[in-house]
């Protein structure tokens, strides 16, 4: 087996028994706001700090708000490219579709325009599966790819795509994203106790993200539902979203 690739989460490398198996699907499920987009960032940054080719796709939030959400943390994510791959907003009349173009380049973080993209008066952008892939894969040949967010599959379904068939297009992508050699985090809206999307089972492991409210506020766990190929930890942990560090995980009674 490839030596594991770390997450540039201790606690969570400590859970994953070291790390992702390299060049596989993996998916980061959970509620909203329960940390996803952030543990991803830092799946990403620790691909740049070790020299790796790293791209993050957003189908849900504009790259301008990821930037600054991420900023807010004192991270610089201005290195990291990331492909605008969100659905304009449609005008009520009919007007032309066009699906996102293979042309599409990723744009660095810190190149971004400070405001968000205006959505075009006359035409609108429309992501399927299909354009999707097929944008990738010629981004991919252009040039390699370590570690690639899709952020997030939900997003892509509901909001983007109506010839989405949950089990031949998933599994046909999850294929597409494995054969191009990469390793790959994929988020997904998972409210608790909610169906789960056929992404998670199609995936080779799953990191599940808690978040929970009682009378003394929210609390957040992690837990690793399944990981193919490999031992893991099969306690939930506590975890916290920390200024200035993002995913902190307490281990064995100690934070990460």
């Amino acid at each position: 087996m490839s030596e594991k690739l770390p997450t540039g989460i201790p606690g969570l490398d400590h859970m994953l028994h070291g790390g992702f198996i390299p060049l596989r699907p993996y998916i980061v499920s959970g509620p909203t706001g329960s940390g996803k987009t952030i543990l991803c960032t830092q799946f990403l940054m620790e691909g740049l700090r070790r020299g790796e080719q790293v791209l993050h796709v957003t189908l849900e939030e504009p790259p301008n708000e990821i930037r600054d959400n991420m900023t807010a943390f004192g991270w610089d994510v201005g290195g990291i490219p990331v492909l605008d791959a969100t659905s304009d907003i449609r005008r009520f009349e009919p007007t032309p579709i066009m699906e996102i173009s293979s042309e599409e380049e990723p744009t660095p973080f810190g190149m971004l325009p400070p405001r968000i993209r205006k959505s075009p008066e006359f035409e609108a952008k429309e992501v399927t599966i299909h354009s999707l892939q097929n944008l990738l894969k010629v981004l991919f040949s252009r040039r390699p790819v370590d570690r690639v967010v899709i952020d997030s599959m939900t997003a892509l379904r509901y909001f983007c795509m109506k010839d989405f068939e949950a089990g031949t297009a998933t599994q046909s992508f999850m294929r597409f994203l494995s054969e191009s050699k990469v390793t790959s985090l994929l988020t997904a809206d998972v409210p608790e106790g909610g169906q789960l999307p056929p992404e998670t089972f199609i995936a080779r492991g799953e990191v599940r993200l808690h978040r929970l409210r009682d009378d003394t506020g929210i609390k957040r766990f992690i837990s690793i539902e399944k990981y193919k190929g490999s031992s893991h930890e099969d306690i939930v942990y506590p975890m916290e979203i920390v200024p200035g560090r993002g995913i902190a995980i307490h281990t064995g009674g100690s934070r990460d």
